[in-house]
């Protein structure tokens, strides 16, 4: 699904599990946004062997170059990617068959058998892209998709100014403010939603609609395409970027939906 057609962002936490439903995010926000890249990392599919190097013991694609993980993950790929790092080279040897087979099972089916995180291997994500332009993310710490929310947020704004050709000047778009982030985790666990296709630009600020959903889904069940989804959202702030000063604010309409939740 192309980036034209991902005009928001959608992030939804299971905080048992530490995983992130999202949508309207990319591996180029993961790239942009974490502080420091993995330092291999484990296809969970099959990639073309040519271009990529094989663990013997596992069968497995791996990418242990810094500057190949990274265009790795900024390349456009023709199918589905899933992926999970690792931290020695060597490690992937001491996996049993048992575990290998777990791995093809989180690639397969896009959930583990057990837990996503295996102690021989030191991983700190899993990230496994849906066929429906979604992914799922793993974060051994979640405090990590806070920054990952920062970039998306930020390429979102960019495209937004973009495409209003009234706009000639470019804009620098600075870091979300921490305590902002924060707060728009809060809303993670009742499925969050920032809706940049619905942003307007009023005295020379870019306004940007928050909502969660109404009836939380299971997190399996989202479907970005389906036309009633909007209907079943409630705006509880909004998103402002000032395009003068660059200053970012968000103000709260509904307070009772940032209390209780992590």
């Amino acid at each position: 699904m192309s980036r034209l057609q991902r005009r928001y962002i959608y992030a939804n936490l299971e905080k048992i599990d530490n995983l992130v439903f999202a949508y309207g995010i990319d591996q180029s926000d993961f790239v942009h946004g974490i502080k420091r890249l993995p330092d291999n990392l484990v296809s969970l599919v099959g990639l073309d062997d040519e271009q990529h190097a094989v663990n013997a013991h596992t069968g497995l694609n791996v990418i242990n170059d810094e500057n190949d993980i990274r265009r790795f993950l900024l390349q456009s790929h023709p199918g589905q990617v899933k992926w999970m790092d690792y931290d020695e080279v060597g490690d992937l040897d001491f996996l049993t068959a048992t575990e290998i087979a777990e791995l093809l099972y989180l690639g397969h089916m896009n959930r583990p058998i057990r837990s996503p995180f295996n102690y021989k291997l030191r991983n700190h994500y899993v990230f496994l892209e849906q066929r429906n332009g979604g992914i799922k993310f793993y974060f051994y710490y979640i405090s990590a998709f806070t920054h990952i929310l920062n970039a998306a947020i930020i390429r979102h704004t960019l495209a937004a100014y973009r495409s209003r050709r009234m706009f000639m000047r470019s804009i620098r778009v600075p870091r979300v403010p921490e305590e902002i982030l924060k707060q728009l985790v809060q809303l993670m666990p009742d499925g969050l939603f920032i809706y940049f296709d619905q942003s307007m630009v009023r005295q020379r600020q870019l306004l940007v609609p928050v909502h969660t959903e109404v009836n939380n889904d299971e997190i399996e069940v989202f479907d970005p395409a389906r036309s009633e989804s909007r209907q079943r959202t409630h705006n509880v702030a909004t998103l402002k970027f000032n395009l003068v000063t660059s200053v970012w604010e968000l103000q709260v309409h509904d307070q009772t939906a940032f209390e209780d939740h992590l």
